[in-house]
């Protein structure tokens, strides 16, 4: 089975990594009530809970479809476009009606970055920013400050920040080449990869970066309070044979692993707009997976 790839940083795992200590999980698991919400032999991963919880988004191995899974009844899956790429870091819109993604358009050498969204209903494309300089990648921002935008840049591969079309700062001052940032709830943080270690940074600049240890994070708590991580691995370097969930609770940097299971390779785990639940793909498999989330804080 052809795995989707990641930008897997480790291929060995300790029981203490940096300044971030591995900790169990006391009174019981984490993960509770685990249940598949996929079916059939279509490879499915990275699924983001909908604004009200109620349905999951997801694509493919290959980034190149969007699909939909209502969770309520028993309702199929409901693929509402194709496209190359377009599945990568897609998102809902605020409201939950549509799904907002990302499309490459190149014509005569030129190559114009355009953020869309499509409504679920009707299948209505509108063009939300058109971007055709050198710099143009996908932004990052929250709920809580849409006008605020986060994005790597692609010439220098720092993490910036600006609000609306206004002049760009940027956050990351250290060297190095930073990807995958994701940003708090609130709006105010962002973590952000470099190499296979995460850093937390404040968005606005302010502050010293706080290292919280290896892993690929994919979603925060709704509360802010942490993060959850998988670290995969791989025995020849090139194809993944494993990979796990962790939480890291961004107070004490304590960091709980979430799952150790030999038949299933979690990744691109989503926490619930509730913090209730997790959504999470298996890469071994294809399916995508909800559990109850019992994290003690």
């Amino acid at each position: 089975m052809m795995l989707k790839k990641t930008l897997r940083c480790f291929t060995y795992l300790s029981l203490s990594i940096g300044s971030v200590s591995l900790q169990a999980q006391a009174q019981g698991p984490a993960l509770q009530n685990i249940r598949e919400v996929t079916s059939g032999d279509h490879e499915y991963s990275s699924p983001v809970w909908s604004p009200d919880g109620q349905k999951l988004l997801f694509t493919d191995h290959h980034n190149d479809a969007l699909y939909i899974k209502d969770l309520a009844g028993n309702g199929s899956v409901q693929k509402i476009k194709e496209g190359q790429g377009i599945g990568y870091k897609a998102k809902w819109t605020p409201d939950g009606k549509g799904v907002i993604f990302y499309e490459k358009q190149t014509s005569s050498g030129a190559r114009t970055f355009l953020e869309k969204s499509i409504d679920l209903k009707g299948g209505r494309e509108r063009v939300l920013s058109e971007d055709n300089s050198s710099k143009a990648n996908r932004t990052f921002s929250s709920r809580k400050s849409p006008s605020l935008k986060v994005y790597i840049n692609p010439q220098t591969l720092k993490l910036e920040a600006r609000v609306g079309n206004g002049e760009p700062w940027i956050i990351t001052q250290e060297e190095g080449q930073y990807y995958s940032p994701l940003v708090s709830p609130d709006g105010k943080k962002v973590v952000v990869n470099e190499g296979p270690n995460i850093y937390l940074y404040a968005i606005n600049g302010s502050g010293k970066r706080k290292n919280l240890g290896v892993g690929l994070p994919s979603s925060w708590l709704p509360d802010g309070s942490g993060i959850v991580t998988f670290e995969d691995e791989s025995k020849d370097g090139h194809t993944v044979s494993g990979s796990e969930l962790y939480h890291i609770a961004l107070s004490s940097n304590a960091k709980t692993k979430l799952t150790n299971t030999a038949d299933r390779i979690e990744m691109w785990a989503d926490v619930s707009p509730d913090g209730k639940k997790i959504a999470f793909a298996d890469e071994k498999s294809g399916k995508i997976y909800v559990a109850d989330l019992n994290l003690k804080k």
